[in-house]
């Protein structure tokens, strides 16, 4: 592997030699980053693709497809300007030719300007809502325009389409409200209409000076992850300031002042403050705040408007213990300065956290709960959270208050790190082979967990859902072949069975480019894991032993639905020990399934699902006000028999963990997101289903206990 990486850094420092002289530096970086990309490519990717006509056709296409996906702003003749390079990407770039890419920014920022009048001119004037008329909204069932009066009228339609579901939309509510109060003020369907078109313009302004604000370089980006997504969907070019919220999102912390913020007006607003955070604690600063202008400390103030994004929300972040003076306007229009002290902002969500549950008040068996958003591990910080250890602690805690079963809830975790997956199913288990992985030579090598110990020995189910992937799969996967525990949920996992490795360019940048760094990051795919049985998740993802109904089953979501996902095949399985089961599985599921056949809600969730996937389907929508409210009335009447879906308490009994008392008692953002948690997870048919097989795990075990006795 070391050989490989040196080949990396000989081809760079080569073409870096051949630069020297010929290029200003943007010129050289665009050529570095761009033949440092192929280089990993070739050298690393797991499955690596010839650079030829076949690659340069996949790249096109979904360049082409990112350019336009909606097909409003490029013209046919613009297109066929484009295919005569269709099949020459390859080979401009191993020349170092950015001919297409300068080609197609130039013309797509030409038509970007051009369809800004579109959206300005059709909502300065009411819509007729009363013209009968039809839109279909899947691109797939669309050409591109043959001429800018075609464009014109996309244009027209789309926009009208917003203005019709927004008006819709409103006279309902506005009508709801009506019913209930007396007092509620009716607003003329004209009224409706130039308000909804007022916000519509309101929200396009902003977005196109966001998209005013992309520089070549963001351009770039978008191009080399075409040309990196033709070789499979995970792998991906992160520009500094996309890798920096890479490392904050696997970390679960940054410094700063812990506000969410959103362009607007040209200045940032604040969407959301994170519980605890330096902006939530001072409580100057509420949502829709703007910001205007940003002081370091005692330094004079600096004007944002219009500034880019990243570039406004940098001078906002900054080390810990550092003063930062907000020049806000708020809501009122009152514009004052607030100053506040940055600090460490911990994204708590992120992390693990457990609750104790009782299938009902009578019951005399206590269950532990842990909830993991994502297998977390602080890659800046040796010393930092790593999901592993949290989950040890959860489980020590859980065991001192007496526990005799665990469910963890892995829904919607989408993974992360692999060594912290291996070593929290090492938790579980005796020491043993957790899951294979193969690089795209050699033989398939195991990662074990090495460990004797096993720090929680009990009744187990893991809960999983569509959007369980990756280090989620690994780990349910491991749980099953050792039949170590129960895994309950969607008909299935997402189907990711690829890993990738993310790589800090710069590091293999010779000290002669030190003045155009920082090159970014690559999340590159080296690997593919394999079940110890020797089977994949990949598209297959981990089907549970116990399947319970899913909103989402019929529609089109995982691993199998991605473009240029890697295939399925399998390897030799590994020797290990199952686990001594002291339940009958089969008996399990039969009891679940006559739950499930009987219970009114699951039977509701599989009518959702077929109603989900008509909805989904549908693409072509109506333009007459009249039609497009008969639809939502139709939509409506199916909806209202899913309302109350998990809006009912499902009378389990939830409760924190009196080891978390004294912390939930000084920590008021700690306790807020305990109480929601124990809210939301009361009405969760799901996980009062998985505490019912849990509950007959038990009652297994009790009854074997006895038996021998």
């Amino acid at each position: 592997m070391k050989k490989k990486y040196w080949s990396v850094g000989a081809a760079i420092l080569a073409i870096t030699i051949f630069l020297s002289f010929t290029t200003n530096p943007a010129e050289k970086k665009e050529i570095v980053l761009t033949d440092a990309i192929l280089q990993f490519l070739t050298i690393r990717h797991y499955q690596p693709l010839s650079m030829d006509d076949k690659l340069s056709d996949r790249i096109f296409n979904i360049y082409l497809e990112r350019l336009d996906f909606n097909k409003r702003y490029l013209l046919t003749e613009d297109v066929e300007k484009f295919r005569k390079y269709q099949l020459e990407i390859d080979d401009q770039l191993k020349a170092k030719n950015f001919e297409f890419f300068d080609l197609s920014s130039e013309l797509i920022h030409k038509r970007l300007l051009e369809t800004n009048r579109y959206f300005e001119k059709y909502l300065a004037q009411a819509f007729d809502l009363s013209k009968k008329e039809n839109v279909d909204t899947d691109p797939e069932h669309e050409e591109y325009a043959t001429s800018t009066k075609e464009l014109e009228e996309k244009w027209r339609k789309s926009l009208k389409l917003q203005v019709v579901a927004r008006v819709a939309s409103n006279l309902q509510m506005q009508e709801e409200a009506a019913e209930k109060s007396d007092t509620v003020k009716i607003k003329s369907i004209e009224t409706l209409e130039s308000e909804a078109r007022q916000a519509i313009l309101d929200n396009y302004q902003d977005w196109y000076d966001r998209v005013g604000q992309m520089d070549r370089a963001d351009r770039q980006s978008v191009y080399l992850n075409a040309l990196i997504s033709a070789f499979d969907p995970h792998s991906v070019y992160m520009p500094p300031r996309a890798k920096a919220r890479f490392d904050v999102n696997m970390a679960g912390k940054y410094e700063g002042i812990g506000a969410t913020l959103r362009q607007k007006q040209g200045y940032l607003t604040v969407v959301d403050m994170f519980p605890g955070s330096p902006s939530w604690r001072g409580k100057e600063m509420e949502i829709g705040d703007l910001i205007m202008h940003v002081a370091q400390g005692d330094e004079p103030s600096v004007d944002i408007l219009d500034m880019k994004m990243e570039k406004a929300v940098e001078l906002i972040k900054g080390p810990k213990n550092t003063k930062v003076r907000l020049t806000i306007k708020k809501r009122d229009g009152n514009i004052k300065e607030i100053s506040l002290i940055r600090d460490v902002v911990i994204m708590e969500e992120t992390y693990s956290s457990s609750l104790l549950i009782q299938e009902n008040r009578n019951s005399d068996k206590l269950i532990g709960y842990i909830n993991l958003p994502k297998f977390y591990l602080d890659f800046q910080d040796k010393n930092g959270r790593r999901c592993s250890k949290d989950v040890q602690t959860e489980l020590e805690n859980l065991k001192k208050d007496g526990v005799e079963g665990i469910i963890i809830d892995l829904r919607n975790n989408g993974g992360g790190s692999l060594p912290e997956v291996v070593k929290m199913a090492g938790l579980f288990i005796e020491n043993g082979p957790v899951v294979q992985v193969k690089t795209r030579a050699g033989k398939p090598f195991i990662l074990d967990d090495k460990d004797p110990k096993t720090q929680y020995s009990g009744p187990l189910i893991v809960l999983t859902n569509y959007s369980s992937a990756s280090a989620s799969e690994i780990f349910a996967a491991a749980i099953q072949d050792y039949q170590r525990g129960i895994i309950i949920g969607s008909p299935s996992t997402f189907g990711k069975g690829t890993v990738q490795r993310v790589t800090d360019l710069d590091d293999f940048m010779p000290a002669k480019l030190n003045d155009i760094k920082p090159f970014g990051a690559l999340s590159l795919t080296v690997q593919k894991y394999y079940r110890i049985n020797g089977h994949t998740t990949q598209l297959n993802g981990v089907t549970p032993d116990i399947i319970l109904p899913d909103s989402y089953q019929f529609l089109d979501i995982g691993e199998k639905e991605q473009k240029f996902a890697l295939p399925v095949d399998e390897i030799d399985p590994v020797k290990f020990s199952s686990w001594e089961m002291n339940y009958d599985l089969k008996n399990l599921q039969k009891k679940s399934q006559n739950r499930i056949e009987k219970n009114k809600d699951f039977k509701l969730i599989q009518e959702n699902a077929s109603r989900l996937k008509s909805e989904s389907d549908r693409s072509e929508f109506p333009l007459n006000l009249d039609n497009y409210l008969s639809m939502l009335q139709n939509q409506k009447k199916e909806v209202k028999k899913f309302e109350k879906l998990m809006k009912k308490a499902t009378g389990i009994i939830l409760t924190s963990l009196p080891s978390d008392a004294e912390s939930l008692r000084v920590d008021t953002a700690k306790a807020e997101r305990t109480e929601r948690m124990i809210e939301e997870l009361g009405k969760d048919i799901y996980l009062t289903e998985a505490v019912k097989v849990m509950e007959d795990i038990l009652q297994d075990e009790r009854r074997k206990t006895q038996e021998t006795r």
